[in-house]
């Protein structure tokens, strides 16, 4: 996140906005876990050391303008709700045991705390102990750069080609996921946010959304999020899911999200269609890409047995359930009381609804060219832009 001035200050009236923003957030946090706890004396610190702290004494929880300003809103959440936990500490009369320990762990559960925010290096370098969770295993990074070099293969101009090597991509993570069923592998649960700067959720990001949820391992959740440096609150997507699955994820989003305005570029050129029709343009496309990965899908379900990893097709289904409540029990810790919304409904162009799905049917995953959404922990790299 940008600082709102050149030199570095912050604008008073912001750190009044800022305060008042943190108030809210602790009330909120308090309600939708359904907790009862004293309100603490919530203050902006300058500390560069130590970006939240909570003092027992004078019950104090302090966050850092510094760390406001230098990221954006979720981390700051994370924090706060990590101070929260040491409120609970302190409440429960725990307060002399180890800070984060077992108690502190049950508490940061009890508040949906993110699993790399439950330890104390995040006070000091939250953007470690993120990357630090995030990383991938050996096993995991090969599999991932695997795909990647199948993605290249569907950038190919000879349709068949391009939609086998994606083909071969999708094949390939299924039988990874599969794999660690068998074997009972602990996964490791994390998150990504995707935004937009919007405040509303458009049809085609919620149809891109239900693409990730049904084809690639993870859940998605439609939230708000305070924006500190313009003082706003947007619409955010939370991707959950294992580290890797939410790698890839993310990936498709972008890829999809930039080819919607290049095939829109396309075929307003051939057809001279009004910019009123370009979201049932996108809507055909997400759906005709959709029904193409459920023929995938279909396929690539049916070679579970043939690579010797189930007997039959009702263990598949079980270790698949099983897997399902794993990534549930995640999204729910995160979010016990999920409100389940929707993106803006309008009527369909159904003549550009059909040419976009047509379009769709023909779309390939290939590896994008230019850096991803998230830095330095995306393998799979893929440009942003906006829809």
């Amino acid at each position: 996140m940008t600082t709102p001035y050149a030199d570095g200050s912050v604008d008073q009236s912001l750190l009044r906005a800022w305060t008042l923003q943190l108030q809210r957030e602790f009330k909120e946090i308090l309600r939708y876990y359904r907790l009862l706890l004293p309100t603490p004396w919530i203050e902006l610190s300058e500390s560069r050391t130590q970006y939240g702290s909570f003092d027992p004494l004078t019950r104090t929880l302090r966050i850092s303008v510094h760390l406001i300003r230098e990221h954006c809103w979720d981390v700051v959440l994370e924090v706060l709700k990590h101070e929260i936990a040491h409120v609970i500490q302190a409440v429960e009369g725990r307060g002399d045991e180890d800070p984060h320990g077992p108690s502190f762990q049950d508490a940061c559960k009890q508040l949906g705390v993110a699993p790399w925010a439950r330890y104390a290096n995040i006070e000091i370098d939250p953007t470690t102990a993120m990357r630090e969770h995030r990383q991938l295993d050996p096993e995991q990074e090969r599999l991932l750069r695997k795909v990647e070099k199948l993605l290249s293969l569907a950038q190919s101009q000879e349709a068949h080609e391009a939609s086998l090597a994606m083909e071969r991509a999708r094949e390939l993570c299924s039988r990874h996921q599969l794999e660690s069923l068998v074997q009972g592998k602990r996964e490791n649960y994390t998150y990504v946010l995707i935004q937009h700067g919007k405040k509303i959720i458009p049809s085609h990001q919620a149809a891109l959304s239900s693409i990730l949820c049904t084809h690639f391992y993870v859940e998605c959740v439609s939230r708000s999020q305070y924006d500190a440096a313009k003082n706003e609150s947007y619409k955010v997507l939370e991707v959950l899911g294992t580290r890797e699955n939410v790698q890839m994820a993310e990936y498709v989003y972008w890829f999809l999200w930039n080819q919607l305005p290049l095939l829109w570029d396309q075929h307003k050129q051939r057809t001279q269609a009004k910019r009123a029709s370009q979201r049932s343009f996108y809507m055909g496309v997400l759906n005709g890409f959709h029904e193409k990965l459920d023929k995938q899908k279909s396929t690539i379900q049916q070679k579970a047995i043939e690579w010797g990893l189930v007997i039959h097709e009702e263990q598949r289904l079980q270790l698949e359930k099983r897997q399902q409540r794993d990534l549930d029990r995640f999204v729910r810790e995160r979010f016990p009381h999920l409100n389940q919304g929707s993106g803006s409904r309008q009527g369909v162009d159904y003549e550009h609804y059909r040419t976009g799905k047509e379009r769709g049917h023909e779309l390939n995953l290939h590896r994008g060219l230019t850096h991803g959404s998230s830095g330095d922990i995306h393998l799979l790299k893929s440009g942003k832009g906006q829809a």
